[in-house]
């Protein structure tokens, strides 16, 4: 379970770090 959450958890804060680094490239 804490592996699966810990997946979840850097999955959604890639997500974010990507969606971040689009809005600083434009």
């Amino acid at each position: 379970m804490e592996k699966h959450l810990v997946m979840h958890l850097a999955i959604k804060l890639i997500t974010l770090l990507q969606k971040y680094l689009l809005v600083m490239e434009s």
